[in-house]
């Protein structure tokens, strides 16, 4: 176990978390009903239910947990981590369904669960954590450098891993893994000439293996590397720079792929492939959380906008965010978990630039 050593790496002292971002979603009660209610409005409100509808995977319980996580929806937040922690497999893997064989997609539940644990001050909620940590560290599948395969399935580095584990790893005090992951499977996935990603890169035959630039792929990491720009500590202001810019280097090149309608190809460079809106909100949450933030100049708001948009038109009456790749396939425009958590993921970004008072 690594118990002390994740102790003294998240602020776990006498039940409370010093995180400043933690302590302030974790100061979320009752009284602030009236802000989560102002949130739900009518159609978000039927996304969030279409998604609770629908079954789910452990990244997709995960990523699902994560959107009530930035809403601030602290009552969904805790229900959704304590499942997490009752699927917990006995290797440590979080919110595991049957036979599973991501690796990576597990730690999607993990900042959920940690600040259950933080509100609760809830001691099995802390050990859960603990043991997700102690398995991707320290028993986890990985290429000699350090870098944790996707799945059992073989040494496979996957664009999607961008996302599962590196923002749960800087929020709870590991931000050099954290960084050490993206930075790693960027060096793998990176298509310079495109400044897109690769799908997935087999670490035996040290080679891409899918050179598909997926879109949904690229949303993970582009996502990903939002999220650790917003966690990484002070005292890593230069590593938030390199990632900052690797970030804009991905967006001008979602730009150049980005249809007049302001959606994507489900393969970026392909138009005969069908047109797919979730890389559209990931990109429109990145371009909201840069500008709240000051790393991104406002001159990127009109096309995240514009983008939030054409989401909007996906929408059907039953609440489903439609042209989403999602199951069993992931090879066809549906909808899925993912695609409504990150419609609300991207919604709470943009009501974050102005508001309400």
């Amino acid at each position: 176990m690594i118990r002390r050593d994740f102790i003294v790496k998240s602020g776990w002292f006498g039940g409370l978390f010093l995180l400043p971002s933690f302590v302030n979603a974790a100061k979320i009660k009752a009284g602030d009903s009236a802000c989560i209610d102002a949130f739900y409005t009518p159609i978000r409100r039927k996304v969030m239910l279409a998604m609770l509808s629908m079954q789910k995977q452990n990244w997709e319980h995960g990523i699902a947990a994560q959107a009530f996580v930035e809403i601030g929806d602290v009552s969904m937040m805790v229900l959704l981590a304590k499942e997490a922690v009752v699927r917990q497999d006995s290797d440590g893997r979080l919110a595991v369904l049957g036979v599973a064989n991501g690796i990576t997609d597990s730690a999607a539940s993990g900042e959920a669960v940690l600040r259950t644990a933080a509100l609760l001050n809830n001691k099995e909620m802390v050990n859960a954590t603990d043991k997700m940590l102690n398995y991707l560290i320290n028993h986890a599948p990985q290429s000699k450098d350090g870098l944790i395969y996707h799945s059992h399935h073989g040494p496979e580095l996957w664009a999607d891993s961008m996302y599962m584990a590196p923002p749960f790893f800087a929020f709870a005090g590991h931000a050099h893994d954290a960084l050490k992951q993206i930075i790693g499977i960027r060096n793998r996935l990176w298509i310079k000439e495109k400044s897109l990603f690769a799908y997935r890169w087999n670490e035996e035959l040290q080679s891409i293996t899918s050179s598909r630039l997926w879109g949904l792929a690229n949303g993970h990491a582009l996502h990903g590397m939002a999220k650790l720009i917003e966690y990484l500590p002070e005292t890593m202001a230069n590593e938030k720079s390199i990632l900052v810019n690797c970030v804009k280097e991905h967006l001008e090149g979602c730009f150049k792929v980005m249809r007049v309608d302001y959606l994507f190809h489900d393969t970026l460079d392909d138009d005969s492939t069908c047109v797919e809106s979730s890389l559209a909100m990931r990109v429109a949450y990145t371009i909201f959380k840069g500008v709240k933030q000051g790393w991104l100049s406002n001159s990127y708001l009109n096309t995240a906008l514009r983008m939030r948009e054409a989401v909007n038109t996906q929408i059907d009456d039953f609440g489903f965010v439609n042209g989403v790749p999602g199951p069993p396939s992931y090879s066809v425009p549906t909808h899925s978990t993912e695609g409504q958590a990150f419609f609300l993921m991207m919604e709470t970004a943009h009501d974050a630039l102005n508001p309400k008072p």
